[in-house]
């Protein structure tokens, strides 16, 4: 079975979906984990660089974990911003027999750092302790221990609708890109042949600009090209141009686009026009097209992707010709 770039991104997907969906699903219990540095740090604090001895002091038996948290104006920190915003690296999954505790350590009554975390806890019988509170003081120095089975459960319906979300909007863009680069080095170039059948030139009044007289070109054309090969699976469709090139005096270049075609995915891509007419005037800016020796038939196209770069495309081969040196005076 062959499956092409497109029905991998596909598959990928799905697996990358059901992977989060299961592992999000788990029943996963989590705990606070950090230690907030206290009233003494705020947001206008040289904080950024704290570390568990700044946070403790290196007060025996005092627990620290990182990451340090501090609040905008030195009060408790919120809790629920941080359970929102950095649930990843603020929170430990509770493991059997664990429980949440909470440690604040005092000095003369006031509070000088307070630590989350997942722990276990013992009496003085070596008896599990899954909640309550416990305060300890020695001389200034006082603590106070909260520990609970639970503080809140990790993932609400919508933490984890946006989780799945996020991972798989992640996922997609990393395999289209991939998918991407697989089609980054085609050669996109291919051959057509152009002929001119009719060609000849009047000199009328452009109504659409100044009302001067000023050239305009008239020419049936030939054209065969076979573009099949250029579609692949990124290849959503490709817009088709016949540009006419020529240098007069008043201009150093000169670029009409007279003729242009799309062909979607699927459409016949092997053209062979005879005698075709132009789709838009071949106006020249004066009167540069009367006896003009040398213009150039360009054919090319930009390819439209489902992914990735826009680029635009040269045939292989052109066709110069030339107008005629007296104008026409006939209907055309």
């Amino acid at each position: 079975m062959i499956m092409t770039c497109k029905s991998w991104l596909l598959l990928l997907a799905v697996v990358a979906l059901c992977g989060i969906i299961e592992a999000r699903s788990r029943n996963e219990s989590r705990c606070y984990q950090f230690t907030w540095l206290g009233p003494r740090f705020h947001n206008e604090s040289v904080f950024m660089n704290a570390t568990c001895r700044d946070a403790t002091r290196l007060a025996s038996g005092v627990p620290c974990q990182q990451p340090l948290v501090v609040s905008d104006d030195g009060t408790w920190p919120d809790v629920e911003y941080i359970w929102t915003h950095h649930a990843d690296e603020a929170t430990c999954v509770l493991a059997d027999n664990d429980v949440c505790a909470q440690y604040t350590f005092y000095f003369n009554g006031r509070v000088e750092n307070s630590t989350y975390m997942c722990t276990r806890a013992l009496d003085s019988n070596n008896t599990a302790i899954t909640s309550g509170c416990y305060q300890e003081t020695h001389g200034s120095f006082s603590t106070r221990t909260v520990i609970s089975k639970l503080f809140a459960n990790m993932y609400s319906v919508l933490t984890r609708v946006n989780a799945i979300l996020t991972y798989t909007l992640s996922v997609l863009a990393c395999l289209t890109f991939l998918c991407f680069l697989s089609t980054l080095t085609v050669d996109y170039r291919t051959t057509a042949q152009m002929n001119t059948v009719k060609v000849v030139v009047k000199n009328v009044p452009d109504y659409g600009a100044s009302r001067e007289r000023n050239d305009l070109g008239y020419l049936t054309f030939d054209l065969k090209t076979d573009l099949s090969n250029l579609f692949n699976w990124n290849v959503k469709q490709l817009f088709l141009y016949l540009t006419a090139e020529y240098v007069t005096p008043n201009n150093e270049l000169n670029q009409v686009v007279l003729w242009d075609k799309i062909i979607l995915r699927g459409e016949n891509a092997v053209l062979d026009f005879k005698n075709m007419n132009t789709k838009y005037y071949f106006w020249d800016d004066g009167n540069g097209l009367k006896g003009h020796n040398n213009v150039t038939l360009t054919l090319s196209w930009n390819i439209i992707p489902n992914a990735g770069l826009l680029p635009n495309i040269p045939a292989i081969g052109q066709h110069s010709f030339k107008f005629p040196v007296d104008y026409t005076q006939a209907r055309v």
